[in-house]
Order: C-alpha cells, then structure tokens, then sequence
C-alpha cells in the first residue's frame, strides 16, 4: 500500500521543525518520528490497488493504458463508466485511472470526467499529469466547486500548499455545505504544522457532517501529528465506533496505539483489515522503532535533509 494515513491526500513530509520528546508513556511522540511511521507503514489510507500490484506512476500507467487500448477503445462511455466507478469500490485507482482516461479523450471538455479522472491520478501518484488536467478544465469552468475542489487536492498534495488552499476555499465559498472541503483544507494546514487551524477546519466539517468518520480520521491524526497520542487516540477511536467507518480509522488507530506500546490491541485492529504477515511486520516495526532510543535522537537530526529511517527487510515496503 502506498496511500498516506490521512485521507484523501498523499504523506505529510517529514522534517518539520515540529518536534517532542521521545514516546514512552505519558510522553509525546515526535513529529518526525510519527510522519515517518505514516510513510513507511503506510496502515491506513484509501489507494491500494485492487490486484495488489505496485501503484505505478504517470508513465506506467500510460503504458498500461496503450497496451489496453484495442479493447478499451471499443467499450462505449456507459461501459467504460462503468468499469471506473467498479474499480473505485475496490481503490483499484489504476484501472479507474485507465478508464477515466479513455473517456477524458473522447469528452476533453466535460468536468465531472476530468475531475474523476484527476482524482484517480492524484490517488496513484501522478501529481503533476493530474495538475495538467486540472489547470485546463478549471479554465473551462471556472466557478465549478468540483473542479476548483479538486484541483486544489492536486495542488496540496503536489506540494503547492499554499495555491491549493486558496482553490479549496474558494470551492468553499462556491459549496459552503460540501464538508470535504473544510475537510481538505485541515489536511493541508496539518501539511504545514498548523494544527490548531487544521483543527479548526475539521469542526466546520463535523458541523455539516456530525460523526463523520473520516473527518475524525484526519482529526485524530492531527493531534498525532502534533504529538499528543492520547487525544489522537480518543478521537480515532470515536471514529472507529462509527458503522461506517471504514479501514482507514482502524488501521490509523492501530499505528497510534501501537506507538503508546499498546500491541495486543493494535495488532487485533491490524489484523483486520490486512494480511496477517503485513499485520505482524508492522507491529514489529512499530516495537523496533520504540525499542532504540538512539533512533529518535537520530531522527531529529534530519529536519531538512529529505531523509528518514526506512524499514527493515522485513518491513512493508512504501
């Protein structure tokens, strides 16, 4: 799996100048540490391939497409419509991506297909194909909150936060009772270490969607983020009481219970929602990291450098 914790966007960079005292109980997580355990473990989020294979980037997914193309090209637009929104169910985005991508070349101007499309790309990685697609249909529609929503996902999760938070409000302003774009904007704002703001955006998404288990996904992960696990733990697990709550808010829980030593429990939420081998190597890879000090004083020292501890062999690969 390669998705980030919080949903709907890709990992939260680590090297904030965001840091606290080494996890032990009754003490904080660093920021660092637990934006490298969201990258690497990689528990939770929503855009794991249906079949299980590597997510590709932009190119591959081109290729891909090409060597499909003479039975894709044959399918009508209700057929491939179809297929996308199948393939969405089981967060294969690739095949989504491939058939949103026949019918964004059919219908150049529609904004609904561009924005699926767009969506699909952004969720497998191609920040930038997704931009292009975004940058020409918002030309197009200008006012369309859909559009100005979602390109301004691609320009948060691309890196351009600051861009994409003025799109988002500015879809706000044209859906004012959309609760993903409060949503989303949290997001971002937990992107740049501005917690009690991304909190703040969370509220206005609960007030439209009260309980809504993925708005407390992202909640709950912003005060991890932050370092306060016992908060993020109260709020993640008001999440997972929700019937609709889906595997995400299990397995984000299971990583912050995990960094509080809580392993039994953890690994029962692990277990749930994946193989029990990936189960167990994240457990242990979450006991590694609390059990060497030195790692954490390690950690701090790269704020700045684009690095981060990776996982051991035996750890799931990002």
């Amino acid at each position: 799996m390669t998705k980030p914790l919080i949903q709907d966007f890709h990992s939260i960079p680590a090297g904030r100048k965001h840091y606290r005292s080494a996890r032990r109980p009754g003490r904080r997580v660093p920021y660092l540490a637990m934006a490298t355990v969201c990258s690497v473990l990689a528990l939770g989020g929503c855009a794991s391939t249906g079949s299980g294979t590597a997510t590709p980037n932009a190119t591959t997914t081109k290729a891909g497409a090409e060597s499909q193309a003479p039975a894709q090209t044959r399918q009508s637009d209700g057929e491939l419509r179809e297929a996308a929104l199948k393939a969405l169910k089981t967060n294969d985005y690739v095949t989504a991506a491939t058939c949103w991508s026949f019918l964004h070349d059919r219908h150049k101007d529609n904004a609904e297909i561009a924005v699926q499309y767009s969506s699909a790309l952004r969720h497998i990685g191609s920040y930038d194909q997704a931009a292009t697609v975004m940058q020409r249909i918002q030309l197009l529609h200008k006012n369309n909150p859909a559009v100005l929503g979602e390109y301004g996902k691609v320009l948060v999760a691309s890196g351009r936060v600051d861009q994409g938070v003025s799109m988002l409000k500015a879809a706000f302003g044209q859906s004012p009772k959309d609760w993903r774009l409060p949503s989303a904007i949290g997001v971002a704002y937990d992107q740049m270490g501005r917690y009690g703001e991304a909190r703040g955006e969370y509220e206005k998404a609960l007030a439209l969607a009260p309980g809504e288990p993925s708005v407390l996904t992202n909640m709950g992960l912003s005060y991890a983020l932050e370092g306060d696990l016992d908060k993020a733990e109260d709020v993640l697990r008001k999440a997972v009481a929700n019937p609709n709550a889906g595997a995400s808010a299990r397995q984000n829980l299971a990583v912050v219970l995990g960094l509080q030593g809580h392993f039994e429990e953890a690994r029962r939420l692990a277990r749930a929602d994946l193989p029990p081998n990936i189960a167990e190597n994240n457990i242990s890879y979450l006991k590694s990291m609390l059990s060497q000090p030195a790692l954490w004083e390690k950690m701090k020292t790269l704020d700045g450098n684009g690095g981060a501890p990776q996982a051991s062999a035996g750890s799931p690969s990002s």
